[in-house]
């Protein structure tokens, strides 16, 4: 199955926040299209991975679960670009 890894960073940002606009702010995105990244998300993962409350919104328990992996994930993949980044040979 092929995933879209554009969405971990949504993922990332959602739990931080807990609120869908301002993870929005924070990507640069607008809250319809972090709206729809989430929706896939919760296609891709068959969860619905954040619960909306009075003020914001409520991890699952697989969100809370999966998010710390992704999030290293996603800092080993930054590491291995800077890396490259600063090679000059």
């Amino acid at each position: 199955m092929k995933y879209d890894l554009n969405l971990l960073p949504v993922l990332v940002a959602l739990m931080e926040e807990r609120s869908v606009t301002r993870a929005a702010n924070r990507l640069g995105m607008t809250q319809p299209a972090l709206s729809n990244a989430l929706n896939r998300l919760r296609e891709t993962l068959r969860d619905p991975l954040f619960i909306r409350e009075r003020y914001g919104i409520r991890p699952t328990q697989l969100a809370e679960e999966i998010t710390p992996t992704i999030e290293a994930a996603l800092a080993q993949l930054d590491e291995v670009i800077v890396q490259q980044q600063e090679f000059d040979p």
